[in-house]
């Protein structure tokens, strides 16, 4: 008996694969990763890297399918507006269970499930219709399976959050997503170069550490969840004479209403004062973002430019542009070995806005180097996210553990 299971994502997968383990436990169990209507690429990258790390954890072979999802949108067009449960998700239950027989038939597989079954957001007798219509012809059997009784869910609920999986908090189409999440789903589908604070990208970053520290060097992973202030920069430019001057915006800088002209007034040290709003230009002697070691309560808008433009800048009127947010936001840390360990060291998962920061082959070049001293509890390696905007995430880890987080040099990297 060989059981193809088609999987959504990890938390509706923790449990109902451990059930049918416990209820087929002669079976070969494959899985499929087939999610092509999640939307947008990176909450599917999230979801796919998280489903890997369950799949470790159980010790099941997982396959990933084609992200093709201008055909799945092309597949449920006219059902845009469908509620949860409607007719969009059949259409998109039978596209995916349709895929997924295609790679049954190929393994040789006898049965056909999905974790879709598990999720309570699921019509249960919608995702059977389909799962019977797809394979009776086909000669495979589909195991509409309901794990969901009998506490179920409540189980799934409980193993997720003891394994620290991630839980998203919409089901995963683009229409899902504007419908369950209305005007926030904005911040979804915006991406910033690099990974900021609070991003999908930030978040997919650790867990793909923790990927790697786990399933391929055996190291201990704990991680926490924090909240912090977060401010995001959605429009910033400046003018002088219709050109644009290269330029980074100060965090915590406020939003400026429509377009600002405004003269310069004074120049003290390397900021340039101006008459209006409170506009502030900073020279720098070259243009990059630095992190922000803590948080000073100015919010004048304010740029950073390069000290190239010093003379233009004093000598004419400027024109500025700028659209920022301030908000409250949860971000993570990823503690790889033990608190308990002599010294443990801070690496920043998010990146400035110049997209500086570590990269994932970099990050992971540092747990092989470290692994060995990670395994004899002589150091630790604490990956945080936010560390740009004041460093929340360690002042939290040092709360919570009263051990405050070495920052790992540019020296000690390999």
């Amino acid at each position: 008996m060989k059981i193809l299971v088609h999987v959504c994502c990890a938390p509706d997968a923790v449990y109902f694969l451990r059930r049918l383990k416990e209820d087929y436990p002669q079976a070969q169990i494959v899985g499929f990763f087939y999610d092509p209507n999640i939307h947008p690429y990176e909450e599917y990258k999230l979801r796919l890297v998280e489903t890997k790390r369950a799949f470790e954890e159980l010790g099941i072979p997982l396959h990933e399918g084609e992200y093709d999802i201008e055909n799945w949108l092309y597949h449920v067009k006219g059902y845009e507006e469908e509620p949860e449960k409607g007719k969009r998700c059949a259409l998109c239950f039978d596209y995916r269970l349709l895929r997924s027989l295609e790679f049954a038939k190929q393994i040789g597989a006898t049965h056909l499930t999905t974790t879709l079954l598990m999720s309570p957001k699921k019509d249960f007798l919608m995702l059977k219709e389909s799962g019977d219509k797809v394979c009776k012809p086909a000669g495979i059997e589909f195991l509409a399976l309901d794990y969901r009784k009998a506490g179920g869910i409540q189980e799934m609920f409980k193993l997720s959050k003891a394994m620290e999986i991630y839980h998203q908090d919409y089901c995963g189409c683009i229409y899902g997503l504007f419908k369950q999440k209305k005007e926030k789903s904005m911040w979804d589908l915006v991406s910033f170069q690099g990974r900021r604070p609070g991003s999908k990208e930030e978040k997919l970053f650790i867990k793909e550490v923790r990927l790697f520290a786990e399933s391929q060097l055996g190291l201990s992973c704990k991680e926490w969840e924090f909240s912090f202030l977060n401010w995001k920069l959605l429009l910033g430019k400046i003018e002088v004479a219709g050109e644009v001057i290269p330029s980074l915006v100060k965090p915590f800088s406020s939003s400026i209403k429509g377009l600002l002209k405004a003269e310069p007034v004074e120049k003290v040290g390397n900021t340039i004062y101006y008459s209006k709003g409170g506009l502030r230009v900073i020279l720098k002697e070259k243009l990059e973002d630095e992190p922000l070691e803590s948080i000073e309560g100015l919010c004048n808008p304010t740029f950073f430019v390069s000290k190239d433009y010093e003379s233009i800048l004093l000598n004419n009127r400027i024109s500025a542009t700028l659209q920022t947010e301030i908000a409250y936001d949860n971000s993570l840390m990823l503690l790889v070995g033990s608190e308990r360990a002599r010294d443990i060291y801070r690496v920043p998962a998010d990146t400035l806005q110049d997209g500086k920061g570590i990269t994932l082959e970099v990050a992971k070049e540092i747990l092989v180097r470290f692994s060995r001293d990670i395994v004899l509890g002589e150091i630790a390696l604490i990956f945080v996210g936010a560390s740009t905007l004041g460093d929340p995430g360690s002042k939290y880890f040092e709360e919570r553990t009263n051990k405050k987080p070495i920052p790992l040099l540019c020296s000690q990297t390999p």
